[in-house]
C-alpha cells in the first residue's frame, strides 16, 4: 500500500541522508532533512540538493533545516547521523514524535536499536539495513555511486501493515526498499561487509575497487576481507543468527562487483579526522566474541587499527 501523503524526516543529512532524503523527495514525498551543519543546510535551502553520479547530474529541491524545535509531527524517522552523535540528535527532536511515529536506522553496525528504543520507546522502531553508498562533494552536494536495495523490518521479526506501507511507499518514490521477515539477519549480513570493506578502505585510504579489484594483490585483498567475515560468521551462530556462508558473502561480494569508486564512510571519516563508527562494527563483533567464547583476531585487529588511526588526530 502506497501512501503518498507520508511525512518523512531524516535525522542526519550526511552523504546517505541526503541521498535516501533526496531520491524520496524528487518523487515528490514530503521530505525533511535534519542536520547541525548549518553551511550545508544553508546551501541546500538556497540551491537545492545537488546530486551527482547514478541516475545523472541534477538539482534536486528537497527542505532542510538544523532547528527541528519549530517542526511539525511525522510518520517516520530515517535514522543517518553518526552513531557517536545518536542520543543528543534523539534528544533533540522529541517535538516532532507522536504516537504512531516509527523510526528506522540504516546506520553502520549494530546496536542503535537499542540506544533509539531507550529514548523513543521500542514499539516505536524498526530495523534496517542497506547496501546503498554515498559521499559528500561540499555543502549541499553529493556523490550517488548507485542504485541498490535497502530492507526494512520489524526489529523482533515480521512483517506488519506498517512495514509494507513504508516500503510500497519508498519503493515507489524511487528509493527501492524490501520488506525483510528477518531484519536483524538482513543487518548481520550487512556487519559482514563492514567488517571487512571499512577497515581495510580506512587503512589503506582505497575506494572498494582500487583495494578489491585493480589492485595487483587483489586476490589476497579480496582473500583477507573473506576470512574476517568467515571470523565475524563464527560469533553471528554464536550469538544465535542463522547464517550461511554464502549469506555471509553476499553483501560483500555484491558491493565489490558493482565497482563502486567509493571509499567507506570510516575512510572518509579517518580522512577528516572525525571519530569512526568502528566500535558498532569490528568493536561490537569483538565484544559479543567475547561474550560468546569465540576468539575474534581479525577483527580485533581492525578494530586497534582504526584505534590507532583516531589517536594520530583525536
Amino acid at each position: 500500500m502506497i501512501n503518498k501523503n507520508l511525512k518523512v524526516a531524516v535525522l542526519g543529512a550526511g552523504a546517505m541522508g541526503c541521498l535516501f532524503g533526496g531520491l524520496l523527495a524528487e518523487k515528490g514525498l514530503n521530505v525533511i532533512l535534519i542536520d547541525v551543519w548549518k553551511e550545508h543546510v544553508d546551501a541546500i535551502n538556497k540551491d537545492g540538493l545537488k546530486m551527482d553520479g547514478h541516475g545523472g547530474d541534477r538539482v534536486i529541491k528537497v527542505k532542510a533545516t538544523s532547528d527541528p524545535s519549530s517542526l511539525d509531527k511525522v510518520d517516520a524517522v530515517i535514522v543517518m547521523c553518526k552513531a557517536t552523535a545518536l542520543e543528543p540528535a534523539l534528544n533533540s527532536i522529541k517535538n516532532i514524535i507522536d504516537d504512531k511515529t516509527v523510526f528506522m536506522s540504516f546506520q553502520n553496525g549494530i546496536g542503535h536499536e537499542a540506544i533509539i528504543q531507550s529514548i523513543v520507546g521500542s514499539e516505536k522502531v524498526i530495523g534496517g539495513t542497506t547496501t546503498q553508498a554515498s559521499n559528500i562533494l561540499g555543502p549541499g552536494h553529493i556523490m550517488n555511486h548507485g542504485s541498490l536495495p535497502s530492507w526494512i523490518g520489524e526489529y523482533e521479526g515480521g512483517v506488519t501493515n506498517r512495514i509494507s506501507e513504508i516500503a510500497d511507499t519508498f519503493t515507489a518514490h524511487n528509493l527501492e526498499m524490501i520488506a525483510a521477515e528477518d531484519v536483524k539477519k538482513r543487518k548481520w549480513m550487512k556487519l559482514f561487509a563492514l567488517t571487512a570493506i571499512g577497515p581495510l578502505s580506512a587503512i589503506f585510504d582505497l575506494h572498494h575497487t582500487d583495494l578489491y579489484v585493480n589492485n595487483k594483490a587483489n586476490e589476497v585483498a579480496r582473500r583477507l576481507g573473506k576470512e574476517i567475515i568467515l571470523e565475524t560468521k563464527e560469533v553471528a551462530l554464536a550469538d544465535g543468527v542463522n547464517v550461511s556462508e554464502d549469506e555471509c558473502l553476499f553483501m560483500f561480494n555484491k558491493i565489490v562487483d558493482s565497482m563502486q569508486t567509493n571509499k567507506s564512510s570510516m575512510a572518509f571519516d579517518i580522512l577528516y579526522k572525525r571519530k569512526t563508527e568502528i566500535d558498532f562494527i569490528s568493536g561490537a563483533v569483538s565484544k559479543i566474541g567475547r561474550k560468546r567464547g569465540i576468539k575474534t583476531p581479525l577483527n580485533d585487529l581492525m578494530y586497534k587499527m582504526i584505534k590507532v588511526k583516531e589517536g594520530m588526530y583525536s
